[in-house]
């Protein structure tokens, strides 16, 4: 014997706004979850904050409107070319820093006085001929207004870098690195790539932030470029598939670490890949080739220990 149920009005009312409360809610996105991290509202906003484009930190360097140009003359004939910009944070302070390099000067030189020898060999670029690194510095003062940044500060040299007279080229594949010291300061490691007779050659260009000269208003020395180093070699481009010489590739990993004995921090590549190891022969890339730099306080530069 079987029964059948019917369910009430009351019921088939109570059913139906239950049904639709539960559809309501899956139809409706969920809310994003405030982070409870410090300061991650105040990250959030300043990521959403476009910084200062290229030909905003070209004019502010070199008081010249380059029309939307990144590589023009300035003066005494030298030629600019953005390199470089990152935002970063110090101290609950957002930055953003745009770097360029520059060529020496060039002087009209009167006719007659050099011979075509000479002339010849100043203008001659090789791999001894650096170029000047600068930047401009900009703070993050309202992220909602039209002119969120705030010019802060440039500095007309922090360094000499590259080689042929043109600096390092930035390698977009892979993001620069961070590492913040005891004291404060920031080391910024820039990746970089060249290419030079079939060698592909990648590395980082080390630049430090110290802060403190900066609030204090100290002329000189906010960016110091450090150094490079090279992390990995690619030679497809020259061994022809091995018929002119073994092919190899290699890469390396960056690893910072304080040793307690300065601020600077000590940089270790720890390579992988292949490398020649003899005629027709090649071998891998292991511990026995950690490259360690430290900083030498003497030449404010890294060198291998």
């Amino acid at each position: 014997m079987t029964s059948s149920l019917k369910a009430s009005p009351t019921l088939r009312a109570t059913l139906a706004g239950l049904l639709a409360v539960a559809f309501a809610a899956l139809a409706t996105p969920p809310a994003a979850v405030a982070s409870d991290a410090p300061g991650s509202s105040s990250r959030q906003a300043a990521a959403a904050v476009a910084p200062p484009d290229a030909r905003t930190v070209m004019a502010t360097i070199f008081d010249i409107d380059g029309k939307g140009e990144t590589t023009y003359e300035v003066e005494n004939g030298r030629i600019a070319t953005y390199w470089f910009g990152h935002a970063f944070e110090s101290e609950g302070t957002h930055y953003y820093t745009g770097f360029a390099w520059e060529t020496a000067a060039r002087y009209a030189k009167p006719a007659g006085n050099q011979t075509d020898t000479q002339v010849e060999s100043e203008e001659e670029a090789g791999p001894g001929t650096r170029v000047n690194l600068t930047e401009a510095t900009f703070v993050l003062t309202d992220p909602a207004s039209d002119k969120p940044w705030k010019f802060r500060g440039m500095e007309p040299t922090i360094g000499e870098f590259g080689a042929y007279e043109r600096g390092e080229d930035v390698d977009t594949r892979r993001k620069p690195l961070e590492h913040r010291t005891p004291a404060g300061k920031l080391l910024l490691a820039v990746p970089t790539t060249s290419f030079d007779n079939g060698i592909t050659s990648d590395g980082y260009a080390l630049l430090v932030f110290n802060p403190e000269r900066l609030k204090n208003d100290i002329d000189g020395h906010v960016w110091t470029y450090v150094g490079g180093v090279l992390t990995g070699e690619d030679n497809s481009a020259a061994c022809a598939d091995g018929d002119v010489m073994p092919c190899t590739s290699s890469q390396g990993e960056l690893v910072f670490s304080q040793d307690g004995r300065q601020d600077m921090p000590t940089v270790t590549v720890k390579p992988s890949g292949t490398t020649i190891s003899g005629p027709n022969k090649t071998r891998q890339l292991g511990a026995a080739d950690v490259t360690v730099y430290v900083f030498d306080p003497a030449t404010k530069a890294y060198v291998t220990k």
